[in-house]
């Protein structure tokens, strides 16, 4: 008792060499099933590989879906700032195949969006021939104010020619409180020289209440933003004062070097925060952090201004890297970097070399690579607040060595890269050691 395979250009087929037909009905369903799981883990793997396009082609040839909108554009006209707002777009597949939304995106974050069916609920996105449905696009005006315009792609199935939709949404973004500035730059900051600032508030008006719709929503959302400070109740509660009169309640900043305070309102429309930045132990580089104001109006209850700028302590260094470029026995190549501190009696004490080492390079010493020299300055006047400092310039220069044998550089190859950092030592407690990167070149040729 057996089966045979006998392969045609048609494809498999078996047949059987006697007459126990289950068993060989038997081997044919298992050669079937066999087939029909390599199928599907063939189309499995190509939804993997290309999530663009997650579903196989379901029209037959001379089907042709095609998505025809009652409209694609909508003006939610105007809105206040942080209010949420959301529109449905109604569609329906007015061709002879089915259709197919494979991806949808928006311009930013600040547009959320679903593809529903014609009971605008269940979320779907592959529809019949003269099947309709539905766009749900949900935009949030946190971060915006004037005239906004906002697209959202589709991609879909239709074909080569028109493959994308585009919606729009537009809208007029009006403001209860504004700020001056409405961005806090600071400027380059050193730790242990205080800055202050001054901003402005405008208190314009309450925006126009919310619907019944949106009642719910706003109110429990404010309630959880609200709860998740560490205001007193009492502050808390008049955050969520919507029925009093329009006021700032309270102040706060992102991080601890950002001292604010909410001075005394100077009218009905108009208030002071001052802004102080005097903590020593601000941390050096990017200063990114945010000043929230926190009000009783009813879409935009923490207002924000961000602040940025740059810590840069009270050693200041030129250059944050050392780029030497190619080097080769006629032309090495000479960088110099200035340390400054306020501190009269600061001193550069010493350089190390961390080099890496690269095979090219392992029999090599760091001074047959490196001529390091540091200088003092002369003492001179600091330009802003008149307070003497100290400097010191250090020289790097890149040599090529003198043992030229000693570099392995292959034939036409670009050149040995030479990279490691500096280690720039000094007498300040704060800024013991200052690492400085530093990278070039070594070729034998000019």
């Amino acid at each position: 008792m057996s089966c045979k395979k006998d392969y045609t250009k048609a494809g498999g087929k078996i047949t059987c060499e006697n007459r126990d037909h289950n068993m060989c009905f038997s081997k044919r369903v298992r050669f079937f099933l066999t087939r029909i799981f390599c199928v599907f883990i063939f189309y499995q793997v190509s939804f993997s590989a290309n999530a663009i396009e997650p579903m196989i082609d379901l029209n037959l040839q001379g089907q042709v879906p095609r998505v025809e909108f009652d409209s694609t554009r909508f003006d939610f006209g105007e809105i206040y700032r942080g209010q949420k707002v959301s529109h449905m777009y109604r569609f329906q597949n007015t061709g002879n195949g089915t259709l197919v939304f494979s991806s949808i995106h928006a311009a930013c974050g600040c547009i959320n969006t679903k593809i529903y069916s014609k009971d605008g609920s269940t979320i779907k996105n592959v529809f019949k021939s003269g099947e309709s449905g539905y766009v749900h696009v949900e935009f949030n005006s946190r971060d915006f104010s004037g005239n906004i315009v906002k697209p959202i792609t589709l991609e879909t199935n239709m074909g080569s020619s028109s493959p994308t939709v585009t919606l729009t949404v537009t809208a007029t973004v009006l403001q209860e409180l504004t700020a001056a500035p409405t961005l806090l730059y600071v400027g380059k900051i050193q730790s242990d020289i205080p800055k202050s600032f001054l901003l402005n508030m405008n208190l314009i008006s309450r925006g126009k209440p919310y619907t019944a719709k949106e009642e719910i929503n706003y109110i429990d959302t404010a309630k959880s933003d609200v709860e998740a400070t560490s205001f007193s109740s009492q502050i808390k509660e008049n955050i969520l004062a919507d029925n009093e009169p329009f006021k700032i309640i309270a102040v706060e900043s992102s991080v601890p070097f950002i001292r604010v305070k909410l001075l005394s309102q100077t009218s009905a429309h108009s208030a002071q925060i001052s802004v102080q930045i005097d903590d020593k132990s601000i941390p050096i580089g990017p200063i990114s952090a945010k000043i929230k104001v926190w009000n009783n109006s009813l879409y935009y209850k923490d207002y924000e201004i961000p602040v940025i700028g740059e810590s840069v302590g009270h050693v200041q260094v030129s250059a944050k890297y050392v780029e030497f470029g190619v080097v080769n026995e006629l032309r090495p190549s000479e960088r110099v970097i200035t340390f400054k501190s306020l501190d009269k009696n600061f001193t550069v004490t010493g350089v190390k070399v961390e080099l890496k080492k690269l095979p090219e390079l392992k029999s090599l010493k760091d001074s047959e690579l490196f001529e390091i020299k540091k200088d003092k300055l002369s003492p001179t006047n600091a330009a802003n607040d008149g307070s003497n400092h100290s400097s010191f310039v250090v020289s790097f220069k890149l040599l090529y060595p003198k043992k030229r044998d000693e570099i392995k550089e292959s034939d036409g190859s670009p050149g040995v890269n030479v990279s490691g950092f500096f280690v720039v030592k000094t007498n300040d407690p704060d800024y013991k050691e200052i690492t400085v990167p530093f990278f070039g070149v070594l070729r034998k040729e000019p």
